[in-house]
């Protein structure tokens, strides 16, 4: 009986333990934009923009949530929170950003080559189901708030 008892015990910790970590977290998406929006400096003045918007610029798969800012166009600065309805959904927008990115870099590079370097600093990061873009001069800062985001 007792080892009965010890089994148990062991199988409630493997259970415990390889639980961990698999559940993906569910975070709000738009305070995370806004965060980012708000607690970094930037150059320019972000104004959050609309779904069509975002669907001019970059190619966002049917069923993903968007939250989306981005500056006047002098600078490349820009905030993205993509909420996909599953990892691979996720992954196929993160490719369709980085396109994005890709394609600004280029842009930017015939008439502001600085902000093509701070494209080439950027932030985009796919954790779960959310894929993340930052724009920024603080890429260091903006991945503390993701990482905090998803603690």
């Amino acid at each position: 009986q007792l080892t009965t008892i010890r089994f148990k015990r062991r199988l409630r910790k493997i259970s415990r333990f390889s639980t961990c970590g698999s559940e993906a977290k569910n975070i709000d998406a738009a305070a995370l934009a806004s965060s980012l929006v708000t607690d970094i400096s930037y150059d320019d003045q972000l104004e959050q923009i609309s779904d069509d918007d975002v669907s001019m610029y970059i190619d966002v798969p049917d069923g993903v949530k968007t939250v989306m800012y981005m500056g006047s166009g002098s600078t490349a600065e820009e905030v993205a929170v993509f909420e996909a309805p599953d990892k691979d959904t996720a992954a196929t927008v993160k490719d369709n950003v980085q396109t994005y990115l890709d394609d600004q870099s280029d842009s930017f590079q015939d008439y502001i080559p600085e902000e093509s370097k701070r494209i080439g600093n950027a932030v985009l990061e796919q954790k779960d189901q959310y894929v993340i873009l930052c724009v920024s001069g603080d890429s260091d800062g903006a991945k503390e708030i993701i990482e905090k985001a998803f603690k």
